[in-house]
């Protein structure tokens, strides 16, 4: 998205790569690398970019917030079932190294209770929506 808001004000403003370059003191390369999405430019050379090609830094702000939250629903649900089945995994994987373990019904209420919190914990940070 800021690659296109770079190349689509600089074709209004009517300047070049080149022109965008002397104005700006960054290299062409860059400009060129920042255009095709190659390079996500430092926050000071995206000021220097909106100052000369009158973009807001709001703009910029927003279409990096959306970035964030590009995750989609099936990625999400991708994501909380693999951690799930990996979670289950690794507490049969102990539960079987040890052929005394649970001693008590103590022992094994704590190992589901540390189970159903590392899987809580995990789905909340896959699940949580960016502000």
């Amino acid at each position: 998205m800021l690659a296109a808001l770079v190349r689509e004000s600089r074709i209004a403003k009517g300047f070049t790569q080149k022109d965008l370059s002397e104005l700006t003191n960054i290299s062409t390369r860059s400009i060129q690398r920042i255009e095709s999405g190659e390079l996500t430019p430092r926050l000071y050379t995206i000021k220097t970019l909106a100052s000369v090609l009158d973009f807001s830094l709001e703009e910029i702000e927003r279409e990096l917030q959306g970035q964030d939250s590009s995750i989609t629903t099936v990625q999400k649900r991708i994501l909380s079932v693999g951690s799930i089945v990996f979670i289950l995994y690794l507490a049969w994987a102990f539960v079987a190294q040890s052929s005394r373990f649970p001693e008590t019904h103590f022992e094994t209420f704590l190992f589901l209770a540390v189970i159903t919190l590392s899987i809580t914990t995990i789905l909340f940070f896959i699940w949580k929506r960016r502000a």
